[in-house]
C-alpha cells in the first residue's frame, strides 16, 4: 500500500491550462552524483511527502538521472506526480527535440509528460531559433498527440530574452524563472517577467530560490526565508534541488508549514538583500557562464 503524505502540501492552480500542483517541486539537476539507489529513495520520499511536480532533463547526468527517476516512478509513483521535462535541444531544431523527447519517454517508461519546457532560454537569439528552427513545432505536435499537456520555457539569464520570446505571439502555458530576494533588485524576473506571465493567464514555476547557492553560503538571507519568499509570490510551484535526504527533509518541513509573508515582510527581505544585490554578485547565473550548460554553449559557438 502506497503511503499518503502525512502533512499535505498546499496546491495551486497551473494557470489557464487547468489542474494544480504542489507548491514544492523537486529539481533533479543535482542528483547526477547521488547514485541510483539514492535517487530512487529521494524521489519516492519527496512524493510520499506530498510533492506532485518533478523536473527532469536529458542533460542531467547525460541521461542517467532520467533512467534512475524512471526506476523511482515504478510501483504506482508515476501516477502521483507530474513531470516537467526540460527540452535540451539547444539548436532549437525539430529533429533533436523529438529525438530527446522520445528518449525521455523510454527512460521514464511513460507515455507522456505534463510539462514541456525549453531549457536555458538564455541567449539573445534563442527566441528566433525557437520559432525558425522547428523546436516549437515539435512541442506543439507532441501536445496535439496527447503526449504533452503544457508548453513553456525556462529563463534565468535576463528578462529581456524571455520578453522577446513572448513578443513572438505564441500562447505559452507556463514559464520557469529565478525568484529570490536578490532577484528583486537586479535584472528582476519578479518585476519584469512574472507580471506579464500572470497577465497572459499562464503559470509561473519558480527556480533558484537559493540564488544558485548564494543564500546558503551567505548570512544575509536564511534558506527558510528564501523559500517562504518565493512561495509568497504568485507562483504555482517552486523547484528546489534537494541532493540529500537531510536537505529534502528540511525542505518538505518548510513547505508543509508554509504561511505567506505579508507585504511588509517581503519588502524587508528585499531591502536586506539590496545593498549587495544591485551588482549581480549573488546571481552569477545572470552575469557569467558558470551555470550555463556545456551543450548550450557549444550550440551557440562559445566553446569553439
Amino acid at each position: 500500500m502506497i503511503p499518503k503524505p502525512q502533512t499535505p502540501l498546499e496546491h495551486r492552480s497551473v494557470g489557464r491550462s487547468g489542474g494544480a500542483t504542489s507548491i514544492l517541486g523537486l529539481g533533479t539537476r543535482r542528483l547526477a552524483e547521488a547514485g541510483q539507489q539514492e535517487v530512487i529513495t529521494l524521489v519516492r520520499t519527496a512524493i510520499d511527502g506530498g510533492v506532485t511536480l518533478l523536473e527532469i532533463a536529458p542533460e542531467y547526468g547525460d541521461g542517467q538521472v532520467e533512467r534512475w527517476v524512471g526506476l523511482a516512478l515504478r510501483d504506482g509513483y508515476r501516477e502521483r506526480v507530474q513531470l516537467l521535462w526540460q527540452c535540451c535541444a539547444h539548436r532549437r531544431d525539430y529533429k533533436t527535440a523529438m529525438q530527446q523527447f522520445e528518449a525521455t519517454l523510454r527512460h521514464l517508461k511513460t507515455e507522456q509528460v505534463e510539462f514541456w519546457s525549453f531549457h536555458e532560454v538564455i541567449y539573445d537569439n534563442d527566441p528566433d531559433w525557437m520559432y525558425d528552427s522547428g523546436a516549437l513545432d515539435a512541442a506543439q505536435e507532441a501536445r496535439e498527440q496527447g503526449r504533452v499537456r503544457r508548453i513553456g520555457f525556462h529563463a534565468e539569464k535576463s528578462p529581456h530574452i524571455a520578453l522577446k520570446l513572448l513578443a513572438r505571439g505564441f500562447a505559452w502555458d507556463f514559464a520557469c524563472m529565478p525568484l529570490n530576494p536578490f532577484d528583486a533588485t537586479f535584472r528582476s524576473f519578479e518585476k519584469q517577467l512574472l507580471p506579464e506571465i500572470i497577465r497572459r493567464g499562464a503559470a509561473v514555476i519558480g527556480t533558484k530560490p537559493m540564488a544558485g547557492g548564494a543564500i546558503p553560503a551567505g548570512r544575509l538571507i536564511k534558506p527558510e526565508e528564501a523559500l517562504r519568499y518565493a512561495w509568497s509570490l504568485p507562483v504555482s510551484s517552486v523547484l528546489v534541488g534537494c541532493e540529500t535526504s537531510a536537505v529534502l527533509k528540511k525542505t518538505l518541513k518548510a513547505a508543509a508549514g508554509f504561511t505567506a509573508l505579508r507585504a511588509g515582510e517581503m519588502d524587508a527581505l528585499r531591502n536586506r538583500a539590496k545593498p549587495t544585490a544591485g551588482d549581480g554578485r549573488h546571481e552569477r547565473y545572470k552575469t557569467t557562464q558558470d551555470y550555463d550548460g556545456a551543450p548550450g554553449r557549444a550550440a551557440h559557438g562559445f566553446d569553439q
